[in-house]
């Protein structure tokens, strides 16, 4: 059976040993120490020395309490964030949020956030490159964001020619649609002819949880589509009405069920791979839920629809997301209940 000092970590023993390449403790120190312990008392200077054991104690406590202050203060402490670097992504001071991209001085990159902007809602940005059209035109700009906590990657402005028309005084101005999954601080990286022009840094905040809402999709304008409705009640869904949204049976965890996705947009933002994801509350692991092709197809007063079919592997509030082709076009928050025994 191991003994006490045996069970201690390797850093404890360590404490104990002499921090000193040669003894330090000389004839002269033992002589007064023993004259000392004759007398009933052991001192250095007017304090008592503490016992070894209760020394490591203490060295330990002092540890432990270092590494709680250091983990919470992390998250809490901007102070603590400048000091320490982040393992595999540089360092904290990096990704301080910045909507101005300076270098030698001069203003070289802005960019704007739509008003309310937050996790899982499409808000758009406009981009200030602070050059004149003339040294722009007919270049590729492309904008790639990098979530700082998980790594993601993903692209914010898919590769884009710069053409006359985005000249905004003597500077160049791009859009971008800005649709972002998490919250949390994101880098936005632009690129000009594949070569870093800038890059900006984003907190975004999280959008509220609350379970989306019910609304009943409005008539459609197209006679043809208006007569066969006329047939039908008006239909029920959940989503965001005008945007998006699916007649919903309801969610079980770990069950599968059919839902029937209306989309509203121009044919153009309607068109091309549709990819719908899914994140939990208070995670930040993004699922995939489904893929197809989708084309505009009026239905239920709708500008596209797509039958699907989905599955969230746990009970609670569910966030799942909309991209198309490759855009984050809109999103649900919905309440995924627990199977009944």
């Amino acid at each position: 059976m191991k003994t006490e000092q045996e069970l201690q970590p390797d850093w404890i023993q360590e404490l104990a040993s002499s921090p000193f390449n040669e003894p330090m403790f000389t004839e002269e120190m033992k002589s007064r120490v023993l004259n000392n312990a004759a007398n009933g008392s052991v001192r250095m200077g007017r304090k008592k020395r503490k016992s070894p054991t209760r020394l490591r104690m203490m060295t330990a406590s002092v540890f432990m309490l270092l590494l709680i202050v250091v983990a919470w203060g992390w998250r809490e402490s901007p102070v603590i964030q400048q000091l320490i670097p982040i393992k595999g992504w540089g360092n904290a001071a990096d990704w301080a949020p910045r909507n101005v991209y300076t270098e030698a001085g001069v203003d070289k990159l802005q960019a704007v956030q739509g008003g309310d902007y937050a996790a899982g809602s499409p808000a758009g940005a406009v981009w200030f490159l602070q050059l004149p059209i003339q040294e722009l035109e007919g270049k590729h700009i492309r904008i790639l964001a990098t979530h700082r906590d998980t790594g993601m990657i993903l692209e914010e402005l898919p590769e884009t020619r710069i053409t006359r028309d985005m000249a905004y005084d003597k500077s160049t101005r791009v859009v971008s649609r800005f649709g972002i999954p998490l919250a949390g601080l994101w880098r936005f990286d632009v690129m000009v002819d594949q070569q870093k022009y800038g890059d900006i840094v984003v907190d975004v905040p999280d959008s509220s949880w609350e379970p989306s809402p019910s609304f009943v999709s409005a008539a459609s304008e197209d006679p043809v589509e208006a007569m066969l409705s006329s047939k039908y009640p008006p239909t029920e869904m959940t989503g965001i009405e005008g945007r998006l949204g699916f007649i919903d049976p309801g969610f079980i965890a770990g069950q599968p069920n059919k839902y029937m996705w209306h989309f509203w947009g121009r044919d153009e933002e309607l068109k091309g791979d549709l990819h719908i994801t899914a994140v939990k509350r208070n995670t930040t692991e993004i699922i995939d839920i489904f893929k197809t092709r989708i084309s505009p197809y009026p239905h239920n007063g709708a500008d596209a629809a797509i039958p699907t079919s989905m599955l969230l592997p746990s009970p609670g509030l569910w966030r799942i997301m909309v991209s198309i082709n490759g855009q984050l076009f809109g999103s649900v928050i919905v309440e995924v209940d627990k199977p009944q025994d």
